[in-house]
């Protein structure tokens, strides 16, 4: 049985780059929806969110894209599969979503000079990607009754925003090999940068906990919340969290709750908090 890998995740979070270092380190083939879309909207002399919006009414050419993504769930290679909706068509996939802030995916996407995506300034490129997530989300819930925005709905959630495309890939497939023993797991890994923190940090339990971190003690995951990109350290976690951050971790393992941010805790950048 061959292993396939379903890549999704905010637009500039690197899943081409890290794609080129999973296929290197794993030996798999690569498939990408992503250049399928961008070769129609070359074709049709639009951009990406033109294209989109442009599918919303010809969903024809979804499912044209469907068709190929169906079929690869008998493909009988080893895949890392670039598509927003692998997860969805495609059997048995190990299903990861890069997740990275709006600013760093608006830079990435101006630093790549993409003839499709360009704009003078972070703030106009931001402005596209918003635009461009609200026109996929609503295609894809209209078409599937899919919410590609559900983190829940992942084996793996992985933060992409300050990591190195080595670093993810590496993280990636640790992740991946524990869930080939154990298809039910799910898993997130946050930079310590990312989350904020309640502002209530206990400084000295933090240090503590940090050197316990420096001897190899393994603590459980950390619970966040998650709205709208934005994620949250709870208040019952926000000690270890810190302490992740001061033993120098690339990332904090975390549990992502169904619940939302408590709106009586005041929630501040982690540098806020130290």
């Amino acid at each position: 049985m061959s292993d396939k890998i379903s890549l999704a995740g905010d637009l500039g979070s690197g899943k081409s780059t890290v794609s080129r270092i999973l296929t290197k380190k794993l030996g798999f083939d690569y498939f990408s929806t992503g250049a399928i879309v961008r070769a129609m909207a070359a074709e049709r002399g639009l951009t990406v969110v033109e294209m989109n919006e442009y599918m919303e009414k010809h969903p024809e050419m979804d499912l044209d894209i469907d068709n190929r993504l169906v079929v690869l769930s008998d493909d009988p290679r080893n895949l890392i599969i670039d598509s927003r909706m692998a997860f969805h068509f495609v059997r048995d996939t190990f299903r990861v979503y890069f997740s990275t802030d709006i600013e760093t995916s608006a830079a990435r996407i101006m630093s790549d000079h993409r003839a499709e995506e360009s704009f003078d300034t972070v703030e106009e490129t931001a402005e596209n990607i918003r635009r461009r997530k609200k026109s996929e989300r609503k295609r894809y819930f209209d078409f599937y009754g899919v919410d590609c925005k559900d983190l829940h709905q992942y084996d793996l959630v992985i933060d992409t925003t300050y990591a190195t495309p080595e670093q993810i890939a590496d993280q990636l497939i640790e992740a991946f090999e524990a869930w080939k023993e154990n298809k039910s797991r799910r898993a997130c890994y946050l930079s310590p940068c990312r989350p904020l923190y309640p502002d209530d940090v206990d400084m000295a339990e933090a240090a503590r906990l940090t050197e316990l971190l420096a001897r190899g003690v393994k603590f459980a995951p950390i619970e966040v919340f998650e709205e709208d990109g934005t994620f949250y350290v709870s208040q019952t976690s926000g000690d270890i969290a810190v302490a992740y951050s001061l033993n120098d971790e690339i990332f904090l393992p975390c549990d992502i709750s169904k619940k939302k941010p408590s709106k009586s805790v005041h929630y501040v950048p982690m540098a806020d908090s130290l």
